[in-house]
């Protein structure tokens, strides 16, 4: 019994010393936000991070609209695009990665309205 209670006892200090000389992991602060209430059409978007710098893409769900996009939308403030026969609402969010290509963080789905010709809606 004795030895089975030093076997334990060692096993949990070498435990808590790994754990006390393993190095501190730091959680980065990374900040994202997505807006498509403004006009039709567009969508806005900016994402920053602690740990370096970020891309960040823009994620559309269309279902049914022939939503056109006539640029690569990465890392840019401002995402246009428009519906020619078929306009409808969408729902769109914001993906943010890493240098490495791991994904940090997304937003929540935000609705966005694709039309034939730009609308201001406030």
């Amino acid at each position: 019994m004795k030895r089975v209670l030093r076997t334990a006892v060692a096993v949990k200090l070498s435990a808590l010393l790994l754990a006390l000389a393993a190095p501190g992991v730091a959680s980065a602060a990374t900040d994202a936000y997505i807006d498509c209430s403004l006009q039709s059409n567009a969508c806005f978007g900016d994402a920053s991070s602690d740990s370096g710098p970020v891309t960040f893409m823009y994620q559309f769900d269309y279902n049914g609209l022939d939503a056109i996009f006539p640029a690569d939308c990465t890392n840019q403030n401002v995402c246009k695009f428009y519906c020619w026969r078929y306009p409808g609402p969408l729902v769109a969010r914001l993906l943010v990665y890493d240098t490495n290509f791991n994904l940090l963080t997304t937003t929540a789905w935000v609705p966005a309205l694709c039309t034939q010709q730009d609308i201001i809606l406030q």
